[in-house]
């Protein structure tokens, strides 16, 4: 007995079940989203909606299928059917609620879902009550269970997929819901399929073929179009209770993430209302201030705040609840009664445009603000005697310096302890450090109230007394300081005396700012020094040389250490008989990069001063001799220079040790070297003296008496010392008189040149500008001159080219200097 099917109930059949699916895969991301009873509802009531399409598809499938006989159903069985797809659509919906789908709980539920399916499926056909017998194919009854379970798997996978996706997803739903649903249907016809009736009696006929009846038609369109409201309702109310349920998960989990943010903050978060009362605070505040919670609520400002911290809160509260935040540092008291620096920030509280209250935030700085002191106490106040230091002096006097009207004055003090070098290197450095807060005392003590008194560092402090009517109130302070030193200093049972040298610049007519007044009372300190100790001077514009010889000290030091500042001339001395240049003597020459050339009358007694000339001696030594050296390569293997060497430099120890290596070093007998000495400096230390020049002696190297006659003049010396040379001082040379021979410098330098004669010494006249002189010099039987009449001193460079272009020499120094240039065969 063949039946036939209705294929708009098919369509409407498939339709069910694609929406079923839809359904499915909606209700199981609501079902997720759900907690607690929620969920249960929702499983409970998402089972009810898809078994009931589930089983509706199926039922409609059914209707959609006529066999020629009468077809009733068996309520009771048909109900079985129902529950049996809401039982499986109760397990899909339970396993893609899960947090998480292992393969093995995929599987079981697809096997128990199919199953359901699948028993929902035979269970309607065997609800079918006709006058005809059904029999299966084994084959496509087993294909059906297949599709069944393949089709539960998916289902499942699909479901938990879109559970687990953010986001709507609609169109991967619906592909989804289609393929799910064409599954589904599959099975539902495949099992269809399997069936075949065969009649039982007599049959009783439908209508004609093609033919339907109208309650079949009904029934089947009664019960689609009831299902698929139901469905599209569940979805509308799904969606709806979805976007709801997302929208207060979202502020479940804002709300928690706040609780969670204040609860757990380290630092106070309190909230005020709008008379400033305290409405809540989180656990914080008991933690920072020690009260506990329930003391909290009944506290007050002045419980928490000092009366002056107190009024600055409520300025800035009012501030806020007018709508300014504010951000301030306040210090309240911990329930011990200690101190907590707290940075408070304070914002408005708006609720319908209108402030309701305060939301506050409270930082304990505590810890921050005594780092902020150590740092501050470090950088602005002197370890040792806790006065303010260098920094804090210069910062808080420029302040003051800047807001002063001009037509008022002040007074700098740089003070500055004498011997203190001594004391420290002499009883150690822990007595110099007593020693120093000591003093500080003692000035704290003398000074006023208005004078600002610091350590600037070392054995050097500093004052400012502003407002002075008169530079004596800054003298009577300078005696004030002076005579508080006047007793001694008991340090660990050692009494100490010590004095100070002070020096005092005046606002503003020696400077208006702090740079400018310290190294103007720098200056004025330094010449309190030099002129005696204990005393002061106040600056004045004569010092101003001072302030050139310091930087000059400074760039001289720079010069000697780098090369091409300092730099030798040549001045040749000349045999008067032969006219020829036996020596060179070797002038330095500093050709300053700032000032150009410098005259060595400027800076040679700055450097003897100094001590830098000894370095500046060394380089001098080295230099000529390196020149020498060259010379002596090029041919002029004859040729000796002349050194002069300054006082501290003979005395020094390592001086001979040096000369010696120099010598060595550029391979140099020491005949071909000449060292030109002071009468001063050979008497300064006879002993040591006579054994310098012994080791020069030995060395070879030549020792020369300079400006001879000017000073000891001793012959005891002369007899004592291996000299080889006297230099007639050129003052002598430049007064002979033009072809006088009787007056006083003539006679002088005829008595000089019969004396070296005599005790078989050369003798070199220097500073021979006229021919005059020259011929004095002659007729007395002189060996050697030196002067402008035969060549200025030149560069080595200049000598090479000098000859006879060189305007100032003479036709005797042509012929000597040109002797330079072209050496004898």
């Amino acid at each position: 007995m063949q039946g036939h099917y209705n294929w708009g109930f098919v369509c409407l059949s498939i339709l069910i079940a694609v929406f079923a699916s839809f359904t499915a895969l909606d209700l199981a991301g609501r079902i997720t989203l759900a907690r607690n009873g929620a969920k249960k509802l929702w499983l409970m009531g998402g089972a009810v909606t898809m078994g009931l399409g589930i089983w509706s598809m199926h039922f409609v499938a059914m209707l959609a299928f006529s066999l020629p006989v009468m077809v009733n159903y068996d309520a009771s069985i048909v109900l079985f059917s129902v529950a049996v797809a809401i039982l499986a659509s109760f397990t899909a919906l339970f396993v893609v609620s899960r947090e998480r789908m292992a393969n093995i709980h995929l599987l079981i539920g697809g096997l128990f879902m199919s199953t359901a399916i699948i028993l929902m499926h035979y269970t309607g056909m065997m609800a079918m009550q006709m006058q005809a017998a059904v029999h299966y194919n084994k084959l496509l009854v087993t294909l059906s269970v297949f599709i069944a379970l393949a089709a539960s798997l998916a289902a499942l996978k699909i479901s938990f997929f879109f559970r687990v996706k953010s986001g709507n997803h609609f169109l991967g739903k619906l592909l989804s819901a289609i393929v799910m649903g064409s599954a589904i249907s599959g099975m539902h016809y495949t099992g269809m399929a399997a069936a075949s009736y065969r009649a039982q009696g007599q049959m009783v006929h439908h209508m004609a073929s093609g033919g339907f009846r109208m309650d079949t038609a009904i029934l089947a369109g009664g019960i689609g179009a009831a299902i698929l409201t139901i469905q599209i309702f569940v979805l509308f109310s799904s969606g709806m209770d979805r976007k709801l349920a997302i929208q207060n998960k979202r502020l479940q989990e804002s709300q928690q993430r706040y609780d969670s943010l204040v609860r757990h903050n380290l630092d106070i978060i309190f909230s005020l209302d709008a008379s400033g009362s305290l409405l809540s605070f989180n656990p914080s505040l008991t933690d920072v201030l020690g009260y506990s919670a329930e003391e909290v609520p009944y506290l007050s400002f002045d419980s928490l705040l000092s009366e002056e911290e107190g009024l600055r809160a409520r300025k800035y509260l009012t501030n806020t609840i007018s709508g300014i935040p504010e951000r301030f540092d306040i210090e309240a008291i911990h329930k011990n009664g200690n101190s907590v620096m707290l940075n408070v920030t304070t914002v408005p509280v708006y609720i319908d445009k209108k402030i309701d209250g305060i939301y506050g935030i409270a930082k304990d700085i505590t810890e921050q603000v005594k780092a902020l002191e150590i740092i501050h106490k470090q950088a602005y106040q002197d370890d040792l005697t806790s006065l303010p230091n260098r920094r804090s002096f210069r910062e808080q006097v420029s302040r003051v310096l800047q807001e002063m009207d001009l037509s008022k004055s002040a007074a700098i003090f740089l003070l500055d302890m004498d011997r203190f070098k001594t004391i420290n290197d002499t009883l150690g450095h822990s007595y110099g450090d007593l020693l120093l807060v000591e003093m500080a005392s003692r000035f704290e003590k003398a000074i006023g109230a208005n004078v600002f008194l610091a350590r600037m560092g070392g054995d050097e402090f500093t004052l400012f007394l502003p407002n002075i009517k008169h530079v004596s109130e800054a003298e009577q302070l300078a005696d004030k300081l002076l005579k508080s030193l006047n007793e001694p200093f008991t340090l660990n049972h050692h009494e100490i005396y010590t004095t100070a040298s002070i020096g005092i610049a005046i606002f503003p007519q020696d400077g208006s700012d702090i740079e400018e007044l310290l190294k103007k009372a720098d200056l004025a300190m330094y010449l309190a020094k030099e002129t005696s100790k204990s005393n002061y001077q106040i600056y004045t514009k004569s010092i101003d040389s001072r302030l050139d010889k310091i930087q000059l000290e400074e760039e001289m030091r720079r010069g000697i250490e780098s090369e091409g500042e300092f730099i030798l001339h040549y001045q040749p001395k000349i045999h008067i008989k032969s006219e020829e240049v036996t020596s060179l003597e070797a002038l330095v020459r500093w050709n300053h990069p700032r000032l150009g050339f410098v005259s060595p009358a400027d800076f040679i007694p700055l450097a003897e001063e100094t001590g830098l000339i000894v370095p500046l001696g060394e380089k001098i030594l080295r230099m000529a001799v390196a020149q020498l050296k060259k010379w002596h390569e090029q041919g002029f293997s004859h040729l000796q220079v002349a050194v002069n060497v300054a006082t501290r430099q003979f005395m020094e120890n390592s001086f001979l040790s040096e000369l010696e290596t120099i010598l060595k070093e550029y391979n140099l007998e020491g005949k071909y070297l000449e060292l030109e000495i002071t009468e001063s400096t050979a008497m300064k230390n006879v002993s040591r003296a006579i054994y310098t020049f012994n080791k020069l002696k030995e060395m070879g190297v030549e020792i020369a008496i300079d400006d001879f006659g000017t000073g000891y003049s001793s012959l005891a010396y002369l007899k004592d010392y291996p000299i080889n040379t006297l230099k007639i001082d050129q003052s002598f040379i430049r007064n002979l008189s033009e072809g006088n021979t009787a007056g006083t410098d003539e006679a002088i330098t005829a008595s000089i040149i019969s004396l070296a004669k005599n005790m078989q010494l050369n003798i070199v006249a220097e500073g021979v500008e006229t021919e005059n002189q020259l011929n004095f010099l002659k007729e007395n039987d002189c060996d050697t001159v030196q002067g402008y009449l035969f060549s200025r001193p030149l560069s080595a460079e200049d000598l090479k080219r000098s000859s006879c272009r060189n305007p100032c020499c003479k036709p005797s120094a042509k012929r000597a200097i040109s002797y330079v240039r072209h050496p004898k065969s």
